[in-house]
């Protein structure tokens, strides 16, 4: 005869029915397990399978940037392993999230799979696809990248699936009726997301400067003055102002906020999407050359690679910029060249360059800087086709009024000299004045000086009708494939030359190999003089 168990406490009673699920009410079942359950299921795959799919995505974008324009197919792969690498970390959280889920779950059958995928694989696209709508590729990212993108929310609601029929393969021994179908979904998921990877990598080399015929019609000056807004009221009794307002003058939208960008836009005639030049400093992965990071990558292209040591800072060079400036066309056309200071200048084959680093190296100041850049330009300008400088000094000394008024004084009288040689009809001078900093005006300034221009005012122009202008002027024929078209108004009469060529062809030099020291210096004066924060 058995003795009677032992009658258990009311606390035990009612922890026991409520593990049989006698006790739960409504409310209970809704926040211990519904809400929960919830959470599990969508809000914590959306975290890691989001890293791990923009990952994927940004890696194919990257890759296929450097593949494209001189990289080569180990360098790209690399690539792809340094960004694809960083969503382990987040990749193992999210299986371990789904098995947690996957074990909550009364019925790990479609149905969570189907409401996961529909939960998450929508704003996961929107997200992503958004995320590279203006990314390195131009008007071609949205269609392009749409393709892995896409198939990488299909991948997210195949792996949910997939992590639900494991958890009940090691709870029974056993897979759950039509297995199959979720396998093979996840099988051609994985294997369509790896061929639109390839796809986007595939080769397309970068065109080469083609023969351009070329007469030298007339020498041009150009004179870039960074940090000077003369439509600002602050402006207009400025010295430089008063020796402006002799020119014909024009305007353009200063949209972008980086110096590196719109000076590039103004130098090359191309918008950033395709010189790719948007900051003034990139990032070098280990192993690989610098890379301009998309938007989305660089969380951890510029977060978690630097601090794990993974990536560097890398100034940008001319190396990295795919679209020739003016002054390279000039070069590629067989006629003398100069750039001074311009940003991503250097090197280029027969043109003269001092670039912007080498003039910060040896200066203290923004005074110096400019006062580096004028000697330099007047030492090197006798026979050059086209000249160009680019001043900063007004922008680094934003801060400090007495020594902005010194570089400004300094540069009203290298207006004296150059003007008069102008209006003579020796050169063509034309000044660009930008200012992209937030408090500034929203507009550039375009001012031209010769013997005579067709209209006193030119009106609204784009930045990247500027080089098209300087090349036309110079006696180049204008490539059809640029988007911008020179300005009439800044021709003299009967001047204007309708030849054209089809392209200038893109940058085939390969990339400055790395000078750690003298980037490493270079990026410290630009962050003392308050270029990155």
């Amino acid at each position: 005869m058995t003795s009677p168990s032992p009658r258990p406490t009311l606390s035990e009673a009612r922890t026991k029915l409520r593990e049989l699920g006698y006790l739960q009410s409504r409310v209970e079942r809704f926040v211990f397990r519904r809400a929960l359950e919830g959470i599990a299921v969508l809000f914590l795959p959306v975290v890691a399978t989001g890293a791990v799919a923009l990952s994927m995505a940004e890696s194919a974008a990257v890759a296929a940037s450097q593949f494209r324009y001189g990289g080569s197919p180990g360098a790209a792969a690399l690539l792809f392993l340094h960004l694809f690498f960083a969503a382990l970390f987040p990749s193992v959280v999210f299986a371990a999230a789904l098995f947690f889920a996957a074990g909550r779950s009364e019925n790990p059958g479609s149905g969570a799979a189907v409401s996961g995928l529909l939960a998450v694989a929508g704003p996961l696209f929107l997200w992503i696809f958004g995320t590279l709508r203006l990314g390195s590729e131009g008007a071609a990212a949205p269609l392009l990248w749409g393709i892995p993108v896409s198939l990488a929310s299909l991948l997210f609601g195949a792996t949910v699936r997939a992590a639900f029929l494991g958890r009940a393969f090691a709870e029974s021994g056993r897979l759950p009726s039509r297995p199959r179908r979720a396998v093979l979904l996840f099988a051609a998921a994985v294997a369509v997301c790896v061929g639109a990877v390839l796809f986007a990598m595939r080769r397309e080399p970068a065109r080469p400067t083609p023969p351009l015929p070329a007469r030298r019609a007339e020498a041009v000056v150009v004179v870039g003055i960074d940090g000077l807004a003369l439509d600002s009221p602050c402006a207009r009794d400025e010295p430089v102002a008063g020796r402006l307002s002799g020119g014909s003058r024009g305007w353009w939208e200063t949209h972008p906020a980086s110096p590196a960008e719109i000076w590039t836009d103004l130098a090359t005639g191309v918008p950033a999407a395709r010189h790719g030049v948007r900051a003034l400093e990139w990032v070098r992965p280990v192993g690989l050359p610098p890379l301009a990071p998309p938007p989305g990558a660089s969380w951890y292209l510029r977060g978690a690679g630097l601090a794990l040591g993974t990536v560097s800072r890398a100034p940008v060079s001319a190396g990295e910029r795919r679209s020739l400036a003016f002054w390279e066309v000039v070069a590629s056309a067989g006629l003398p060249a100069l750039a001074v200071g311009w940003w991503a200048s250097g090197p280029w084959p027969g043109a003269a360059i001092v670039e912007n680093r080498e003039i910060l190296a040896r200066s203290a100041s923004g005074v110096d800087v400019d006062f580096a850049v004028i000697r330099e330009f007047e030492r090197r300008y006798e026979g050059q086709s086209v000249a160009a400088l680019y001043l900063p000094g007004a922008d680094i000394l934003r801060g400090d009024p007495s020594r902005r008024r010194e570089t400004l004084a300094r540069l009203a009288l290298l207006l004296d000299r150059w003007i008069p040689r102008a209006r003579s009809g020796e050169v063509a001078l034309v000044v660009l004045a930008a200012d992209s900093h937030p408090d500034a005006g929203s507009h550039g300034r375009i001012v031209v000086f010769d013997a005579a221009t067709a209209s006193p005012r030119i009106r609204s122009i784009r930045p990247v009708d500027v080089a098209p202008s300087i090349l036309a002027r110079a006696g180049i024929p204008v490539a059809r494939d640029l988007p911008g078209r020179p300005v009439a108004a800044l021709f003299r009469p009967g001047r204007v030359d309708s030849t054209t060529v089809a392209t200038y062809g893109e940058r085939v030099a390969p990339t400055p190999a790395a000078r750690p020291g003298t980037d490493r210096e270079y990026l410290e004066k630009l962050k003392s003089l308050g270029y990155l924060n």
